[in-house]
């Protein structure tokens, strides 16, 4: 794993630490903070996996810098963290149950291109990897802005 990455993943999981005094002192329930610990380190563990299939071989790599979904999907992802993280700044979780929406849509549009892709034999699999680990940050992410959206509401 990248120096960079095992450094945020040991942060991560360091948080656990504090998950039992912030319960206490917010009042917010200890399982949602345990949750939302969970999806950021499957979130880390995930861009890692994505990293090594987008750079798996020179052909596919070059094929996910062609497909419009899945820059629209990068973006999209993108953008959702920096609601998420402007969320909690303003402790306002309107704008991340605006992005939910958006991510539906891309992530049924990937496992539309996933269905299509089923009987292609030439298909490679960093490229199915990729598209599949992008459904799944999408679903994380949705998973995420909702866990926040309860404990902003609190």
């Amino acid at each position: 794993m990248d120096k960079h990455l095992q450094r945020l993943l040991n942060d991560v999981v360091k948080m656990r630490g504090l998950i039992t005094p912030a319960s206490k002192e917010t009042r917010i329930q200890k399982s949602i903070f345990e949750a939302i610990q969970t999806i950021n380190r499957n979130l880390v563990c995930m861009l890692e996996l994505q990293i090594n299939a987008h750079w798996a071989t020179r052909a596919s790599h070059f094929v996910m810098l062609n497909a419009h979904t899945l820059r629209e999907t990068q973006q999209m992802t993108q953008q959702t963290l920096l609601t998420i993280a402007h969320a909690l700044f303003e402790g306002n979780p309107q704008p991340v149950l605006a992005n939910t929406g958006k991510l539906n849509d891309i992530a049924a549009e990937l496992r539309q291109l996933m269905n299509e892709q089923q009987g292609d034999a030439v298909a490679e699999t960093p490229i199915h990897g990729y598209v599949w680990l992008s459904m799944e940050t999408a679903r994380q992410l949705e998973l995420l802005s909702h866990l926040i959206c309860r404990a902003l509401r609190k």
